[in-house]
């Protein structure tokens, strides 16, 4: 089946994806009509575009920049973009440009290729010292649900694209032209909590009935991990912590409580469950995960990159083949795995071993057990509540907005403070003597050196601890579960 290029190109479907069975011809030549169209968007001189970029790709083409009109974007409205491109040398037959539209981690792609200069200019046209100016209209869906879009841009052939050599890129190619703003949408919010330090563990029964837990603030209600809005069946969750443990309590809605797995590492998160991970050295590489049913089942293990597990570093291992010493209870308000009655909820009470956190981490990897008092850790919390109807609804304290709760940048930080909620400022004491030695004087004014700098230590993570949560935040109500 053989069609117009030029028709394709006008109608913005690139030629490797006009159809099954179509064939992938040479773009023909601009007529004398079409180049008097072109004429008019090819500059004497380099723009001043209100988006600067100047992206070098495989050193044939400069990428100025781009203006976009009108900004914050509308969801279900028009939106013209115009794009810059500079020719160093031109890159021959057979290249495109391209122009994808997306949320952050290309959450709902969009496609918006099209031919430059409405097609009257193919790339395989293109002159050394040329300077396009290339316009066209985009429109995100009405249901748009990100804060942003993410423009990128290429140029490609077949399965390549040529490389950017400089710019900003996702690792495959394609430049990120822009980072627009969308009207009426929230950016995600960063969640940070301060963990209150305890004298006297909890007791680990579901109940979360002991006075720190009554005094420990919410971390506030979980989220849709993929759209950051609120969810049907709420859950909460706080966090204590003493030298051996670190404590989480999760109150979960639901009025459909089952969980049939019952042996450890079992794939919880197929049904229901709550989960945590820990990035506790913060390197942004290296976790672990953890996770409780409504059955009390557990699961554990140990991360040393991105979605892989144990048995990278150890081929006699497997995956989640790692044991902490994770402990859990769980209490249900309603009948476990009665399916044809209505429940109210279950909870949660969760203690982990700071000195499991790290996982197999070792040297660079390691993570410093107990922390002390203004140190802080990266984590994330979720849930997973799978209903009668088969929908399943997944819910995170810090929503990473994608399909993909791996995703350490959109973790929260959880600072640990003492059981006021305060960090302290550290004391030392020198001993003043009046017969003191130089070398005594000398230490005790190194001590004095280090005692200020511990106060002013403590001075700004007491600034930072203002934007935390005393109690739930505002204008979400703490979940109220009562005991039993």
């Amino acid at each position: 089946m053989l069609r117009s290029k030029k028709l394709l190109l006008s109608l913005g479907f690139p030629l490797a994806l006009a159809g099954t069975g179509c064939v992938e011809q040479q773009d023909d030549k601009p007529t004398a009509e079409d180049m008097t169209f072109v004429k008019q968007h090819l500059l004497s001189a380099a723009p001043s575009p209100k988006i600067a970029v100047n992206a070098d790709l495989d050193g044939k083409v400069v990428y100025l920049g781009m203006d976009a009109d009108p900004v914050p974007v509308e969801p279900g409205k028009d939106v013209k973009l115009t794009h810059y491109w500079k020719v160093v040398s031109p890159p021959g037959d057979g290249w495109r440009t391209f122009t994808h539209a997306s949320g952050h981690n290309n959450q709902g792609f969009l496609n918006f290729d099209h031919g430059p200069i409405r097609g009257k200019y193919p790339v395989s046209q293109w002159k050394a010292g040329d300077i396009i100016r290339d316009e066209h209209t985009i429109r995100l869906p009405p249901t748009w649900p990100h804060p942003i879009v993410e423009i990128h841009v290429g140029v490609w052939k077949g399965n390549q694209r040529l490389a950017v050599k400089s710019g900003p890129q996702d690792g495959k190619d394609r430049l990120l032209a822009a980072v627009l703003e969308v009207k009426g949408k929230q950016p995600p919010i960063e969640r940070k909590y301060a963990a209150r330090k305890v004298a006297k563990a909890p007791k680990l029964d579901g109940k979360l009935d002991e006075a720190a837990w009554a005094e420990a603030p919410s971390v506030g209600v979980f989220l849709n991990t993929m759209t950051g809005e609120p969810v049907r069946q709420k859950t909460d969750a706080k966090l204590l912590w003493d030298d051996k443990y670190l404590y989480i309590g999760f109150e979960s809605q639901d009025d459909d409580v089952w969980g049939e797995f019952d042996k450890r590492d079992d794939k919880l998160w197929q049904q229901e469950a709550v989960e945590i991970m820990i990035d506790a050295n913060g390197d942004g590489k290296t976790y672990t995960e953890f996770q409780v049913s409504p059955k009390g089942t557990v699961f554990d293990t140990y991360l040393p990159e991105y979605r892989k597990y144990e048995d990278v570093i150890d081929p006699k291992a497997k995956p989640f083949s790692w044991n902490s010493g994770i402990k859990a209870a769980v209490k249900v308000e309603g009948t476990l795995n009665k399916r044809d009655d209505v429940d109210q909820s279950w909870t949660a009470e969760i203690a982990i071993p700071l000195a499991d956190v790290g996982g197999l981490g070792k040297g660079n990897d390691a993570v410093k057990v107990p922390p002390a008092f203004g140190d802080s850790w990266r984590l994330n919390m979720f849930r997973l509540d799978l209903n009668k109807s088969g929908a399943q609804e997944a819910q995170g304290w810090s929503p990473p907005l994608v399909g993909d709760f791996h995703k350490l940048d959109r973790f929260g930080t959880v600072t640990f403070v003492n059981e006021k909620g305060d960090v302290p400022a550290a004391e030392v004491k020198a001993d003043k003597k009046d017969d003191a030695k130089p070398a005594d004087d000398k230490a005790a004014k190194e001590a004095e050196q280090k005692a200020a700098k511990s106060a002013a230590r403590a001075k700004q993570i007491g600034a930072a601890l203002e934007g935390m949560p005393k109690a739930a935040p505002k204008g979400e109500e703490p979940m109220k579960i009562a005991p039993k």
